[in-house]
């Protein structure tokens, strides 16, 4: 198993100082205020928040669902979650400067713009608690249970305390509070203790500046493991050797697309992640902690640049260092194959596993050590990031709103620092419940399966109300719950679908029996946001035409993503000439979208006046 040298484990020790120092220093800017505290005074660059969403969402599961999804599907198995870059390209072009025009602390408040009355302030209420108590619980636990397996093969508190005393504390241990096993459990505590402490102090300015480090951490040690492990296998040709040695259908492994006779990835899957996934999943707006660092955004502009570097970097640039990862580890540990060796075993019994054991079987001292920072920086930006965005949920929209209208900003910065406390142990008790990263992506995917599409609407139809949402929520909660329960062996793309089907018919309905928001608070939000769209009684010049030329914006968007991540895969895996060409096609479509995106703002400027 994986032994860490003493200069592995200075470069962990050193992160991990300068992550408890990134506190200290953001400590007394982010006291001022609990605008200061949580949207950093709304005066940060597009390159601050671009690279902090990046590494919020490069969390310590991803390289290990990634490796899983390709020893499932192959390389088109990442389409689950490639996908989701429609929905980030629609983010950075349609709702990131939307987002940063509204004002607000929390898209839980920005309902309260929106919509009126009390079904808007019980919307507020139900979601802030939805999103930071259940939405937020799910995502730190199955992190943190990606944290284990991570550690596992490197981190021996038995070694560190004494066989004696481990024993001891073991035998005393509840087994209902395990990640895992002991050793696993006293690594998660020492790490959430330290997140919860810099977190505590910096607020959100505390929390991206970490986000800068981590992300070029994780950017240059994943490039670093996957150069050798590529070059274990004898290079890209020993890649595709190795997999026609071990496998029936190699060239299906490494397909990008599926096709209709692909057993590894149906290609009736990609049709339900591009045609439904991508939207109905609960940011397709950008609501949550996109929404928070955008917020964060000095500038419409540099929420927009946030948005696409974000976009760019999230799919163009990690994918791939994990996914040669991952296909090397097919050569190295087979599927199916049976091994005697205790990493083999492991990897047989958790495809997931992988990556770790690979990590200690390919790298050498200072490699190692720096991806193992990496990953634990991971796993810190995303905690950080989660505990931070659900504390805003629950004092700006539940103690500041309805317990405290009267709170200080002194009072709100210290029930800010509590309740992050508060949700970081929630997480722990949470991760003690999930087992399965994979699945406990898929399970959250269907939970907020009714929130997409309404959540886009209502940026640009007047008609959608609070109701909207509530029954939308509602419905696809239940759904969820039941169907995964009565139907345990489906696939969860095809759950996913009949939660949509049934949420959407039902969100429409509560619609249309419903009465409309009123011509006061819909022209109220128009001023504030000057929307694109269709907004009736509220309506002015240009919205239409603005709509329209963000729709191109958004098509040259897409472009310009999938064009970068299909055209790296292809430099790398097939020809050198093919992936240059679409590269090239991808810088075109970006100069296409910031085209678009200046007509459209031009369009709204003369609708606002």
């Amino acid at each position: 198993m994986g032994v860490l040298t003493p200069l592995d484990w200075s470069l962990v020790v050193g992160y991990l100082c300068i992550a408890l120092l990134a506190g200290f220093l953001m400590s007394r800017k982010a006291g001022r205020s609990i605008e200061s505290y949580f949207v950093a005074g709304r005066g940060l660059p597009w390159w601050w928040l671009g690279t902090s969403m990046v590494a919020t969402t490069f969390a310590a599961d991803t390289p290990l669902v990634v490796t899983g999804l390709v020893a499932s599907y192959g390389v088109a198995g990442n389409w689950f979650w490639w996908s989701w870059a429609v929905a980030h390209v629609s983010v950075a072009v349609v709702f990131a400067a939307l987002w940063r025009r509204s004002r607000v602390l929390t898209d839980a408040e920005f309902l309260e713009l929106r919509y009126e009355g009390p079904p808007a302030r019980f919307l507020r209420a139900f979601k802030a608690i939805f999103f930071a108590v259940l939405i937020n619980g799910i995502v730190l636990g199955w992190v943190i249970r990606a944290m284990t397996k991570i550690s596992t093969p490197f981190v021996h508190w038995d070694q560190w305390m004494g066989a004696a005393r481990f024993d001891a504390l073991s035998a005393a241990w509840p087994s209902w509070f395990l990640f895992g096993t002991i050793n696993d459990t006293l690594t998660i505590l020492a790490l959430f203790a330290l997140v919860t402490l810099y977190s505590t102090l910096g607020g959100i300015r505390g929390v991206i500046l970490t986000d800068l480090l981590q992300f070029t951490i994780a950017i240059v040690a994943s490039t670093l493991f996957a150069w050798f492990a590529i070059d274990a296998v004898g290079g890209i040709g020993g890649l595709r050797a190795g997999l026609a040695e071990s496998y029936e259908s190699p060239d299906q492994i490494l397909a990008f697309f599926p096709t209709g006779e692909a057993a590894w990835m149906p290609i009736q899957l990609l049709a339900v992640y591009l045609g439904v996934q991508w939207w109905a999943q609960y940011y397709s707006d950008g609501s949550g902690y996109l929404a928070q660092r955008l917020f964060t955004a000095r500038t419409d502009q540099d929420a927009e640049k946030g948005g696409l570097w974000f976009a760019a970097a999230n799919y163009g640039l990690r994918t791939w260092p994990w996914v040669l990862v991952a296909l090397v580890a097919l050569v190295l540990y087979p599927v199916g194959s049976e091994g005697t060796s205790e990493a083999a075993l492991m990897v047989a019994a958790d495809r997931e596993m992988a990556y770790p054991i690979l990590m200690a079987d390919l790298l050498p001292p200072g490699v190692l050590g720096l991806l193992f920072a990496s990953l634990l920086a991971a796993f810190m930006s995303t905690v950080d990031t989660h505990i931070n965005w659900g504390a805003s949920y629950l004092v700006n929209d539940i103690y500041r709103r309805f317990m405290r209208p009267e709170a200080t900003q002194r009072e709100l910065v210290l029930v800010s620092r509590l309740t992050v406390v508060g949700l970081a142990m929630l997480a722990i008790l949470v991760a003690t419940q999930i087992s399965s990263i994979e699945q406990a992506w898929r399970f959250f995917i269907a939970l907020g399966a009714g929130l997409g599409l309404p959540a886009m609407l209502r940026w640009a139809w007047w008609r959608i109300n609070a109701w909207t949402e509530i029954v939308g929520m509602s419905v696809a909660t239940a759904a969820a719950f039941y169907l995964y329960w009565a139907f345990p062996d489906a696939r969860d793309e095809y759950l996913l679908v009949a939660i949509v089907a049934v949420s959407m018919t039902s969100a429409a309905i509560a619609t249309f029996i419903t009465p409309p928001v009123s011509r006061e608070c819909l022209e109220r939000f128009v001023q504030r946001v000057q929307p694109p769209g269709w907004w009736g009684p509220a309506a002015r010049d240009g919205q239409r035409q603005a709509a329209a030329w963000l729709g191109i914006g958004w098509l040259f968007g897409n472009v310009a993503i999938f064009s970068l991540l299909m055209g790296v895969g292809w430099f790398i895996l097939e020809s050198k000439l093919l992936g240059a060409s679409v590269l090239l096609l991808s810088v075109m479509a970006y100069f296409g979208v910031r085209w678009a995106l200046r007509t459209s703002r031009a369009a709204l400027l003369g609708a606002a006046d």
